[in-house]
C-alpha cells in the first residue's frame, strides 16, 4: 500500500550544524544568506528533491537521514541563490529528517528548521518503519477492536477498586511515562508568521498535534536570551491552527519572541527566538495652509502629528508639468518655499507626510495662483546673546539672529539707551545678499548698557518692512576678590579710601 506523496513538518534547530566548508573568508561580510522558500519535490520510492532559495550567493548542503543525527549531501559551489538537491538510495515507505544548509564566500551559514519527510512506496520487510507500524496499528484497530475495548473496561474496573492512594499515584505516574514513551515530541511546523500594527501584533503558527498557544516576548533593549520580559495565550484551547494577539506594545519598536504549545499529555514544544518590529504610527496632516505667494514662488506650511518626513508635489494646471520638493528631517511643524514658478499661472499642490517607518500619508490638494509680490517678508525668531570677556579692557560682544519667511536683505539699527536722544547707528554689510536666516555681532557695545534694536529687511521685490523694537542688556563686568575685600572695608573705615586712592 502506497502511503502518500508527502508528509512535511518543520521543526526548531536543537543545534546548529559544524560542518563549515573551507572558504576565503570576506572580512566586511558577517551576515549568512537568509534560507527561504524550502520546498519538497519529486517524492518517489527512493529519491526525494529538496529545493530553497537565499538572497546571495551561496553553497547547497542538506543534513538528512532516518533519525534526526543527520548524514550529508552537499554541493560545494558557492555560485548559486536557487537551490536544488536529490538525495537518492533512500528506502520505500520511511520517514527521512533533514534540513537545508547554505554558507556563502565569507563562511556565513544559514540553516534551515527542521524537517521531515515520508517517501512513497511499501517498506522493505527489514525497515518497515513506521508506515507498517501504522499498518499495523490500524489492523488491530479493525480487527480487535472490541477486544481493545474490553481491556479498558477490565483495567478501568480493576483501578476503582483500589482505594490506597498511594498505590492510584505509582499507577498514574506509569501511565505518565508510557504516555510519553509512545508520544513523539510536539513540533512547530514552521518559523511563525507575524502580522504587525502599530501597538499590537498577530502571532500564528501550526503544530503537529492540537496543544495550546503562547507566546514569549520582550522589546530588544529589555531581551537577554532565554528571557523574556512578557507572555500572552490564547484561551481557544487546544488547537493545531494558533493565534495569539499582542497588545500594549509600543510603536515603531523591535521585539524578541518565542512560541510555546502544550498538548494534553503535556509534551511541550516551542520555537526558536525570532523578531518583529511594529509599526510607526501613522502621521496626520493639519493645518495646511498658503502662507505667502510671490511673483515666482508660494509658501505652504502644515502640521503633523508625529514627527515625519515633508515633501511637496505640485503642478502647474496650465501645461501639466510636474515637480516636488522635500525635506528629509523628521519633524512636527513643516514650512516649504516652492520656487521658479510663473507668475500669473493657477498651481495644485499636495502634501506627503512620511514617518520614520516609512509610512507615507497624503494630503487633500491645495491650489494658490501666483500673483505679483505685494506682501513684505515675515521677521521671526529674533534672538540676542551677549557675552562679556575679561581683562584690563572688558569687551563685550553680542549677537542677534532672525529669520525671514522669504529671501530679504535686512539691516540693523541700534542705541544707546530706550529713551531716545541718542543717535542710532545702522550696521551696513559689505555686500547686499538676500537670506531667510540672518545674524549680525556687534563689538562695540560697553559692559552694564541698555540697547535699543530695531530690523528692516526688503524682498527682491522691493517690499520692505521693519520690525517692533527690542531690548538688549549686555553683561555686568564682574569684581575681582580683592576689589570687593575693598569695598566692604570702605563701608566700614573711611579712611580705606585714602589708601586706595594714594
Amino acid at each position: 500500500m502506497r502511503l502518500g506523496v508527502l508528509v512535511l513538518i518543520i521543526a526548531l534547530l536543537s543545534a546548529p550544524y559544524s560542518g563549515v566548508p573551507f572558504v576565503h573568508a570576506q572580512a566586511d561580510d558577517t551576515d549568512a544568506p537568509d534560507i527561504t522558500n524550502v520546498q519538497i519535490a519529486n517524492v518517489a520510492d527512493d529519491t526525494v528533491t529538496i529545493t530553497w532559495e537565499t538572497d546571495e550567493e551561496a553553497d547547497s548542503l542538506i543534513n538528512y537521514g532516518l533519525q534526526e543525527d543527520y548524514g550529508i549531501v552537499r554541493d560545494p559551489e558557492v555560485d548559486k541563490t536557487s537551490h536544488s538537491v536529490t538525495l537518492d538510495n533512500l528506502d520505500p515507505g520511511r520517514v527521512y529528517y533533514f534540513r537545508v544548509v547554505s554558507a556563502d564566500e565569507s563562511g556565513n551559514q544559514g540553516i534551515s528548521a527542521d524537517y521531515k519527510v515520508q517517501t512513497t512506496g511499501t517498506p522493505q520487510a527489514d525497515g518497515q518503519g513506521q508506515a507498517e507500524a501504522e499498518g499495523q496499528g490500524q489492523g488491530s484497530q479493525a480487527g480487535e477492536g472490541q477486544s481493545s475495548q474490553t481491556t479498558v473496561e477490565e483495567i478501568t474496573q480493576q483501578i476503582q477498586e483500589i482505594t490506597n492512594p498511594q498505590q492510584l499515584q505509582e499507577i498514574l505516574n506509569e501511565v505518565v511515562k508510557a504516555i510519553e514513551g509512545i508520544t513523539e515530541d510536539l513540533t512547530i511546523v514552521g518559523p511563525p508568521t507575524v502580522i504587525p500594527e502599530t501597538t499590537t501584533a498577530i502571532v500564528q503558527w501550526t503544530t503537529d498535534r492540537e496543544s495550546d498557544s503562547t507566546v514569549f516576548f520582550s522589546p530588544t533593549n529589555e531581551y537577554t536570551p532565554g528571557s523574556y520580559v512578557y507572555s500572552q495565550a490564547s484561551t481557544d484551547g487546544l488547537t493545531t491552527e494558533h493565534e495569539v494577539r499582542l497588545i500594549g506594545l509600543e510603536s515603531f519598536t523591535e521585539y524578541h519572541f518565542k512560541v510555546v504549545s502544550t498538548d494534553s499529555f503535556g509534551i511541550t514544544g516551542e520555537s526558536r527566538d525570532y523578531t518583529f518590529k511594529t509599526k510607526a504610527s501613522l502621521p496626520e496632516i493639519r493645518n495646511l495652509r498658503i502662507m505667502k505667494v510671490e511673483e515666482n514662488a508660494a509658501t505652504l506650511a502644515w502640521d503633523t502629528t508625529v514627527p515625519a518626513k515633508a515633501l511637496v508635489e505640485y503642478q502647474d494646471l496650465t501645461t501639466g508639468s510636474q515637480n516636488s520638493k522635500g525635506r528629509p528631517t523628521l519633524a512636527t511643524t513643516h514650512q516649504m518655499r516652492l520656487d521658479d514658478l510663473t507668475l500669473g499661472t493657477r498651481y495644485v499642490a499636495f502634501v506627503i507626510a512620511e514617518n520614520g517607518g516609512g509610512d507615507r500619508v497624503k494630503s487633500q490638494p491645495i491650489t494658490f495662483i501666483t500673483v505679483k509680490d505685494t506682501a513684505p517678508p515675515i521677521i521671526s525668531n529674533v534672538t540676542n546673546e551677549s557675552t562679556l570677556f575679561p581683562g584690563g579692557e572688558s569687551r563685550v560682544q553680542s549677537i542677534v539672529e532672525w529669520k525671514t519667511d522669504e529671501p530679504a536683505y535686512c539691516l540693523m539699527t541700534y542705541r544707546e539707551g530706550v529713551a531716545g536722544g541718542v543717535e542710532p547707528t545702522t550696521i551696513e554689510p559689505e555686500t547686499v545678499s538676500y537670506t531667510d536666516r540672518h545674524v549680525e555681532v556687534i563689538v562695540d557695545f560697553a559692559p552694564a548698557t541698555v540697547y535699543q534694536f530695531w530690523l528692516n529687511c526688503s524682498d527682491e521685490a522691493g517690499n520692505e518692512i521693519q520690525s517692533e523694537n527690542f531690548v538688549l542688556f549686555t553683561p555686568i563686568q564682574e569684581k575681582n576678590i580683592i576689589d570687593l575685600i575693598l569695598e566692604n572695608f570702605e563701608s566700614t573705615f573711611g579712611w580705606v579710601k585714602n589708601i586706595r586712592g594714594g
